[in-house]
């Protein structure tokens, strides 16, 4: 996490400077970003999916001036905002941002009521901690902010942490609002906090980015979610070999935590019968098999999002409803699963 003006950057390893003034906000360290593929180290590693500002107000009122980056005119740029867990009113949420600086003015709410609820029933998040949850499919530029402000204590955020790897599903893709991707439900849903290394478009399970999440000390638990940005490219031979790698990598370095695995979810080549698929999840299967990890928990794509139902029109991407519908199996499976240790 980065500071900076009395923010905490959340999901933030790097502020990169940008051309014309202010900074990217990177998901992921200099020297890994430069060893990922084009995609994912040009665009995607900046995209600000799971990415929030946390701050405690001490001035009646902060202003914080974004803009987007050139994106698709039609594209999702709405940040929203909560007091803790508890979505703020909508007079003040959600925040559109556009690609001229955007000024968002928020006034320091009285938490009096949402705190005492907070104590009573133990909830995640202090209700004092503001958070601005950015949109997760473009790049956000930060320039600046103005107020008083101080970063949130470790006492006043979630105790553990969830990291989700994974392609735009992860990332967010159809997901309507930022908060309703279903990384970000399972977090909500297990009580815990997220750390989302989507990669839309560009999640080729690269070497760098399975050493880096190795590496990290900063989760509890972890998803993978693999296959789907690469059927198109690579047989099946190189996908498990690759796929193989990559889940080696982040044992490596696991320190006995648990890993939750899964393949594509349903999708349009599941609709077209084509081979493929069927051998892509073979492989994955296979792969946790083989590693004879106890820790380490495959579950099929099938499981997890089950309908055509729950697709978006374009019968790869969950629908909102979808990203849903895996929230609420996936975490089910992993709270059984944690209960059990």
């Amino acid at each position: 996490m980065q500071v900076f003006k009395g923010i905490t950057f959340h999901n933030v390893d790097q502020l990169v400077p940008f051309e014309g003034g202010g900074w990217t906000l990177s998901r992921v360290p200099a020297h890994v970003r430069e060893e990922l593929n084009e995609a994912a180290r040009v665009d995607r590693a900046v995209n600000t999916c799971g990415v929030e500002l946390r701050f405690i107000m001490r001035s009646e009122r902060a202003t914080f001036t974004l803009r987007r980056d050139e994106a698709r005119p039609n594209s999702s740029h709405a940040a929203e905002i909560y007091y803790g867990q508890f979505q703020a009113p909508y007079t003040v949420t959600p925040r559109m941002i556009g690609t001229e600086p955007t000024t968002i003015t928020i006034e320091r709410p009285d938490t009096k009521k949402l705190s005492s609820l907070h104590r009573e029933r133990g909830f995640i998040f202090d209700p004092d901690v503001i958070r601005i949850v950015l949109p997760y499919d473009w790049k956000i530029i930060f320039i600046d902010a103005e107020g008083d402000l101080v970063p949130p204590k470790p006492e006043q955020l979630p105790k553990r942490r969830y990291l989700a790897y994974g392609s735009s599903i992860t990332h967010g893709g159809d997901a309507v609002r930022p908060t309703g991707s279903y990384a970000m439900r399972i977090a909500d849903l297990l009580g815990v906090d997220l750390l989302n290394k989507g990669f839309a478009g560009s999640a080729y399970m690269d070497p760098a980015l399975g050493l880096h999440i190795a590496e990290r000390d900063d989760w509890d638990f972890a998803s993978l979610e693999m296959g789907i940005n690469v059927i198109g490219l690579w047989t099946a031979e190189v996908f498990e070999s690759r796929m193989r790698d990559f889940l080696a990598a982040i044992l490596g370095g696991k320190r006995n935590r648990l890993l939750f695995v899964t393949d594509l979810f349903l999708c349009n080549r599941d609709l077209d019968g084509l081979d493929r698929i069927v051998a892509y999840r073979k492989a994955v299967r296979r792969a946790v098999e083989d590693l004879g990890d106890s820790r380490t928990v495959y579950t099929p794509g099938t499981e997890l999002l089950r309908s055509v139902t729950e697709l978006s029109a374009d019968l790869v991407h969950p629908s909102a409803a979808g990203q849903e519908a895996i929230a609420l199996r996936w975490s089910d499976l992993m709270r059984r699963r944690m209960e059990a240790e």
